[in-house]
């Protein structure tokens, strides 16, 4: 973070305590400003938040100007300016209500497979079919119930499951998918990308998608969601959830809610990490008090939204960050055994041509078959280079058995094929005698039956010409404009992986989904102007000696010096009782002239509330704000 002014991270600290990095109006900030500072001194400390980059400034179409802390500021704003120091539960037997599921990159390669394989068509109304949704849903561990507490407004009795949505969703926001015009299809290119990155890395972003796109309305809320991703959270810990939100209530982090308001959203959060694999809540079996922890999975923030303590993924032993990794283990028995350190790549590959048991922990397991390899071979993979594509990335190669029974499967594959040809239809017997008779279409056309001609490969546009100089042109279109297929099974190969781009996530403005998002506010730039610009309208037109003397006026006069700050909304250093102090003119009171404020005794630090009347003080000044700049780091 910058190094900003007191008065500027003191506005920061209020700012972030009420409104988290949620957007609120412009004039909301004067019920933000310390009672130590002028209303020229709040507009310079954020403008100097605005050049730090810890504050926006963001306009509707209809004009409307909010500002805002970036959201990838939060996490850093809040371990700056509020600590947070949880303990752990260190005795006790705690019974798990809501054990933690696969992990969320699990599930969604899950769901890829699931497209790939068996697509995820649309009904006319564009909700994708029942019978498709149902058969995902169901082999995902993920379930509505620990979806519904963050998604309360969906219909309980919606045709698509909630999990199905959200998964679709976060494909829609990372790009992996798109709308088609019958169906849901893969992104080929982004989702090879995707499939390059690491487990770990894969967490990283899904986890900065959710806590972006399905942000809480509610600051408080959004506290709890950032403080629960600090580091001071211990993966393998349990934790008390009412002794996080009494932090969260000392700190002023709960816009004014009591705890048992806050509790059910901050229970609904912790759910889906549960039904994400990241989170296990559980029951105190002393106390009967809610608790939670964090999984040795724990997602990190993304780069950018973490302070220096922030702790990085721990994995465990033998995991792997990168994409070269090693071979899955192919049993005698068929089974295919995947562990952690396997590349996503070679698992997309894999489940291709085999089925898919179990991705719920880290050790994955796939079963070869006949039907799979039936499968691939459909799909344009010959058994030959499936078994030649197993054998070199299996460790240890393949048993015996297994390339036995895989050779001996192959030999029946792809005996017969498909062909697809083109069928010239005519609508009488007369323009088919026609055509039959053409001197320069028999070596073009092969007759079937009294109305219908095959067209021979690569002829097409030889027969439209010479049909549409007989006066018989068919269409242009050839059949159909196509559906949504399904998509080709590909084998990952070694050679490629080198030339494949890396991924990179899609900026939320440019994405579309069916949950979540909120509209892109614009962003105004800073102003590259003096911070003094404009502070102190009709400057030209004010006594200079008002500004630069200390010194005692007429009552009359006195009054108006006094107007004029409260005019500019600045401080008035005044001889108060022998006394000098600095005074906010706050309100002007008249018939008898007062002005109210507050009074600050130069140099303490402390501050009261007072009226004064003409003649209650002797000398006075009229004080400019002093300029603060963004100089150095921390």
């Amino acid at each position: 973070m910058m190094t900003v002014s007191p008065g500027a991270n003191e506005i920061l600290r209020r700012i972030c305590a009420a409104y988290a990095d949620r957007p609120f109006a412009v004039e909301k900030a004067e019920q933000l400003r310390p009672e130590a500072l002028c209303r020229a001194e709040l507009q310079l400390a954020i403008l100097e938040l605005r050049r730090a980059g810890l504050l926006e400034l963001r306009q509707k179409i209809w004009g409307e100007q909010l500002y805002q802390i970036p959201p990838q500021q939060l996490a850093a704003v809040q371990q700056e300016c509020f600590s947070c120091k949880p303990e752990s539960l260190n005795s006790g037997r705690v019974e798990v209500t809501w054990p933690a599921e696969a992990g969320l990159a699990a599930q969604l390669f899950r769901t890829l497979v699931f497209m790939r394989q068996e697509g995820l068509p649309l009904t006319g109304k564009g909700a994708v079919h029942k019978k498709h949704s149902g058969r995902l849903a169901a082999q995902l561990p993920v379930k509505d119930k620990h979806l519904r507490g963050l998604f309360p407004s969906t219909p309980a009795d919606e045709t698509v499951p909630l999990t199905v949505t959200v998964l679709l969703d976060l494909m829609l926001a990372l790009e992996l998918a798109e709308r088609g015009d019958n169906a849901y299809r893969l992104k080929t290119e982004k989702m090879n990308a995707w499939l390059g990155l690491a487990e770990a890395q894969m967490t990283e972003m899904l986890y900065g998608v959710i806590l972006s796109r399905y942000a809480a309305s509610e600051p408080a809320q959004q506290h709890f969601r950032y403080l629960l991703s600090s580091g001071a959270f211990t993966p393998g810990s349990w934790y008390v959830l009412r002794d996080l939100m009494d932090l969260m209530l000392q700190s002023d982090l709960t816009a004014g809610k009591d705890t048992e308001a806050l509790q059910p959203g901050c229970i609904a959060w912790l759910q889906c990490m549960a039904g994400f694999g990241w989170c296990e809540l559980g029951t105190a079996a002393d106390s009967g008090e809610c608790c939670f922890r964090w999984t040795l999975y724990k997602p990190v923030l993304p780069a950018g939204q973490q302070n220096q303590d922030t702790g990085n993924f721990c994995a465990e032993p033998g995991y792997s960050a990168g994409g070269a990794g090693g071979g899955f283990i192919v049993q005698p028995d068929f089974e295919v055994l995947v562990p952690p350190e396997v590349p996503y790549r070679l698992r997309w590959g894999l489940a291709g041509c085999a089925e898919l048991l179990a991705g719920d922990d880290r050790l994955w397991s796939f079963r070869l078959s006949r039907e799979k390899l039936e499968e691939a071979a459909e799909r344009g993979r010959p058994p030959e280079a499936v078994i030649g594509w197993l054998a070199a990335h299996a460790a240890g190669g393949l048993p015996d058995q297994v390339r036995q029974s895989l050779a001996q499967w192959s030999r029946s594959i792809g005996r017969t094929s498909w062909k697809e040809a083109i069928l010239l239809a005519c609508r009488g017997e007369g323009d088919a005698a026609d055509i039959a008779a053409h001197p320069r279409l028999g070596d073009c056309l092969t007759r079937i039956g009294p109305l219908h001609f095959i067209v021979q490969h690569g002829r097409a546009d030889q027969v439209r010409r010479e049909l549409a100089a007989a006066g018989l042109a068919p269409p242009r279109l050839i059949g159909s404009a196509g559906g949504d297929a399904l998509a080709p099974a590909g084998l990952p190969e070694d050679a490629g992986l080198a030339q494949q781009e890396a991924y990179v996530l899609p900026a939320p403005e440019e994405t579309t989904g069916l949950l979540g998002g909120t509209a892109m506010l614009r962003t105004v730039p800073v102003p590259a102007a003096e911070p003094e610009d404009g502070l102190l309208p009709g400057e030209e037109g004010v006594p200079q000696m008002w500004l630069r003397e200390w010194r005692e006026y007429h009552i009359t006069t006195a009054q108006k010096v006094m107007e004029q700050a409260h005019r500019w909304g600045i401080k008035v250093r005044l001889s108060l009782e022998g006394e000098i102090c600095d005074f906010i003119p706050e309100q002007l009171h008249g018939r008898p002239w007062s002005v109210s404020g507050w009074l600050m005794p130069a140099g303490t630090g402390q501050y009261e509330a007072a009226e004064l009347v003409p003649g209650d003080w002797k000398e006075m000044k009229l004080l400019i704000p002093e300029k603060r700049r963004n100089s150095s780091s921390a």
